[in-house]
């Protein structure tokens, strides 16, 4: 039996969860844009992901490569952000197709574009000019951002890292309320990871999400972001364990991945 020990200590972020409240494109400030597409082989290649940013830039969203560092309002809750990517459509031998998708955080598409073509030879331009005639569908729309107000049925699971410093027993119950929660929901229902550039996110049925489980180097064992804790596989059961100066009893997950 392999144990799983816990190594890493993670610094405390705040992950923003909504438990309503339905977005539309306006509503969204950042588009991250993958720094390589499927289908080409090499990052960035014929400068393709370049150009994606550029557009969207120009069309007036912060927009950003998923490899480079995320402003903090971002990295705290990825769900203000759109996740671009762009397909290539099935064509004949002297065409070029190509289509935009965006998604939200937890995969669900919200928009694609009209099929962009080009019948140019050389694939560099080609895929340029398909792109730019796909991206004139996002170009027509009529796009300000308008943040959402704070409503009440809205939760945000934050830590201030201000008040954080100066009150010790407060941050100690926040995280064992935050925590505490993890476990009943681990303990009740069936939880769903759902693949980001970081890892995964997991989120119940509702979909509210639990935590963020950041990749490391060793197969199946993940940090638990916000929280001094891992979750890991062993003997084909998913557990989670946490180490706040007294290493806890691991506490089993029913994980989907």
């Amino acid at each position: 039996m392999m144990k799983i020990r816990l190594i890493v200590l993670m610094l405390f972020l705040s992950i923003g969860l909504t438990a309503k409240g339905q977005k539309n494109i306006n509503n969204y400030k950042y588009v991250v844009i993958p720094l390589k597409y499927e289908f080409l082989g090499d990052k960035d290649q014929y400068r393709l992901n370049t150009l994606t940013r550029y557009l969207f830039k120009q069309k007036g969203f912060e927009a950003l490569f998923d490899e480079e560092e995320f402003p903090t309002e971002l990295d705290n809750n990825r769900c203000e952000a759109l996740y671009a990517n762009v397909e290539k459509v099935k064509s004949g031998l002297f065409s070029t197709k190509l289509e935009i998708t965006l998604k939200d955080c937890f995969g669900k598409e919200v928009y694609r574009t009209e099929t962009g073509t080009s019948r140019e030879k050389e694939y560099k331009n080609a895929y340029s000019e398909a792109l730019r005639n796909a991206f004139s569908s996002i170009e027509f729309m009529d796009y300000t951002y308008e943040a959402l107000e704070t409503k009440d049925e809205e939760k945000t699971l934050t830590l201030d890292n201000t008040e954080v410093k100066d009150d010790p027993e407060t941050k100690e119950a926040e995280l064992k309320s935050t925590t505490e929660n993890t476990e009943t929901q681990s303990k009740d229902s069936t939880l769903y990871a759902q693949e980001q550039p970081y890892g995964y996110q997991v989120v119940d049925a509702t979909p509210i999400v639990i935590m963020q489980l950041l990749s490391t180097s060793a197969q199946n064992v993940f940090i638990v972001k916000d929280k001094n804790a891992i979750v890991y596989k062993e003997d084909g059961f998913w557990y989670y364990s946490e180490n706040n100066g007294e290493l806890k009893t691991p506490k089993k997950l029913d994980i989907k991945f």
